[in-house]
């Protein structure tokens, strides 16, 4: 899996949420998209992801542009974020089974099961959606996604309603996803922790790509970069 981007530029109305950004993130790269908010970072990843089009500019995944009419690329990308689409009025069960029929996955109901029981949700597969946690929910959809089975992962704020066990899940699995040369790009206030798990760093600012760097140590530059946004404590 390989990802690029060209010119990429969005506007709503006269406002532009994100400027000329030009991105290239090789096979196996796990990457921080970071910067304070209103910077244009779920925008990016909606992009990225089809699910908004770009106003300008350019999204080459394995070199072949994405478009409105790019079913099969789509069906490559997985958008995991808080309050992704389930189905309430379905179980646990059914909504693997919905969503891996929607995408022409002929998937056994052992593997779904194993899937389940692989984020501590096998005992809730009869349960109703609408029953569940918000971080029970998170780990449904890391569980449709790890089905799927995505090249390109984009992650949108995805630690604020996992607990600790979720959390090591989830970076667990991604790790792995980069190991097998999946790309993985992330959104996260929480630098620590994300910086722990990823190779590259973003940051956008007021729409525009301001630092792109691989992770070294030390890491100046990063820390330079970034403390702009940091809070300064009262006066």
């Amino acid at each position: 899996m390989q990802l690029a981007a060209r010119h990429l530029s969005k506007a709503y109305g006269y406002f532009w949420a994100l400027r000329d950004v030009n991105l290239n993130i090789a096979a196996g790269e796990c990457v921080a998209l970071l910067g304070p908010n209103g910077a244009g970072k779920t925008t990016l990843l909606k992009l990225l992801a089809g699910l908004i089009y770009p106003t300008s500019g350019e999204i080459q995944i394995n070199g072949t542009a994405l478009s409105r009419t790019s079913t099969t690329l789509r069906s490559t990308i997985g958008f995991l974020a808080p309050g992704e689409h389930l189905y309430d009025n379905l179980t646990v069960g059914e909504n693997l089974d919905f969503f891996t029929a929607l995408y022409d996955k002929n998937i056994a109901g052992s593997a779904i099961a194993s899937t389940l029981n692989g984020v501590g949700l096998q005992r809730w597969s009869g349960e109703y959606v609408s029953a569940l946690s918000s971080g029970m929910k998170f780990r449904l959809s890391i569980a449709k996604w790890q089905l799927l089975e995505p090249g390109l992962w984009l992650l949108d704020e995805p630690y604020g309603v996992l607990d600790g066990s979720g959390i090591d899940l989830l970076e667990n699995f991604l790790q792995a996803q980069c190991r097998k040369g999946s790309v993985v790009v992330i959104a996260s206030h929480h630098i620590s922790r994300v910086m722990q798990l990823c190779d590259r760093a973003l940051i956008l600012h007021q729409g525009k790509l301001t630092f792109d760097e691989p992770r070294q140590q030390p890491w100046d530059s990063f820390h330079r970069a970034f403390s702009e946004f940091l809070p300064r404590g009262p006066s």
